[in-house]
């Protein structure tokens, strides 16, 4: 019997649509920016949307790793293994240690996108606004296009730093980490497993669930990222229609730099 593993989503095949929302607004900012007095706009439009291109392809290629690493396991190791056909057991070797570490990379490269999404969506309001994502969506002055980070921080964006700051702060799934082959409904399916209570922070006091596993839910990250960038792009690209963006345009040479 095959052993099942999730299909990857469809990537796509051009930047980021805040990366392109940016760009025709700076292009436009810039043709009729006679003056110059758009300039640091321009250049901020310029780069920051790359900054979160670049963790978004960062994102991209460890879940195709975590992927991979999945067909690997099941091609390469586990269908050669003696147990295979003992339908249920575990196994714990490179590939399982891989995975997580793929997987704790891919945490680390969607929290970088979210800050720089952050950073971008700041240009909406007039006065200077918090780098990160957290601290953003606590400015409970600020309304609007906030509005639609903080639906994302209900949804999952809470759920996703429990994980980040679990396993980057206190501990990983287990200390030796396990792949798992379990029957599901009939078939045979791979599972690593993550805990439905990464706040616990412990090994100790984890709970599992077959619905919870690595890359089913990198998988979802990948496809509640790709939502938000989305949804933001296109409200930036609405309120600039509406003259509304952006209402910050000085000051963006030194955003993000630590003060003394």
């Amino acid at each position: 019997m095959k052993i099942k593993i999730p299909d990857l989503p469809s990537f796509p095949k051009y930047s980021p649509e805040l990366v392109r929302t940016l760009d025709q607004i700076r292009y436009e900012i810039n043709k009729n920016d006679k003056e110059g007095e758009r300039f640091e706009f321009y250049w901020f439009a310029r780069e920051y949307p790359r900054f979160y291109r670049y963790h978004i392809n960062h994102a991209e290629h460890r879940l195709k790793q975590i992927h991979e690493k999945y067909r690997k396991l099941r091609d390469e190791e586990i269908m050669e293994s003696p147990n295979y056909q003992t339908a249920e057991f575990s196994l714990s070797n490179h590939l399982t240690h891989e995975i997580y570490w793929e997987f704790e990379a891919y945490l680390l490269a969607i929290n970088a996108a979210l800050d720089i999404l952050a950073r971008v969506v700041g240009t909406a309001y007039p006065s200077q606004t918090p780098l990160s994502f957290n601290k953003l969506c606590k400015k409970t002055d600020l309304t609007g296009i906030v509005d639609i980070l903080r639906r994302a921080k209900k949804r999952w964006v809470d759920r996703f730093k429990d994980y980040r700051d679990c396993f980057v702060h206190y501990t990983p799934a287990d200390n030796r980490v396990f792949a798992d082959v379990l029957t599901d409904n009939g078939d045979l399916i791979l599972r690593c497993k993550l805990p439905t209570n990464p706040n616990i922070r412990t090994v100790e006091g984890f709970k599992y669930s077959k619905k919870v596993e690595v890359l089913r839910y990198a998988i979802t990250l990948y496809a509640h990222m790709s939502a938000l960038d989305r949804a933001v792009g296109k409200e930036i690209m609405r309120l600039y229609k509406n003259g509304e963006y952006p209402k910050r345009i000085t000051n963006l040479f030194f955003v993000g730099q630590r003060g003394k």
